[in-house]
């Protein structure tokens, strides 16, 4: 991957800014979840997930993509 997933994410969320990404409303954060769940785990590299899971939902790294992506997803969906 050329770009990294939170690149991926911000261009899919529209927004203009990756910051931005850290401001959605409940409902845009339900969103990403749902976009998420269907990206693979082997389609971004381990530190890209864990650098989204930590950027996103201030979740400490984890071992493996799925669980990065597992964590990421749950913690996204839930209201803020």
């Amino acid at each position: 991957m050329d770009v990294s997933l939170l690149e991926v994410m911000q261009a899919r969320m529209g927004c203009e800014y990756l910051s931005d990404l850290r401001c959605l409303p409940d409902a845009e954060r339900l969103r990403l979840a749902r976009k998420l769940e269907k990206v693979c785990p082997e389609d971004a590299s381990l530190h890209d997930w864990n650098d989204a899971l930590q950027y996103l939902a201030r979740q400490p790294p984890q071992q493996t993509a799925q669980a990065a992506r597992e964590r990421l997803i749950q913690s996204l969906s839930r209201p803020q």
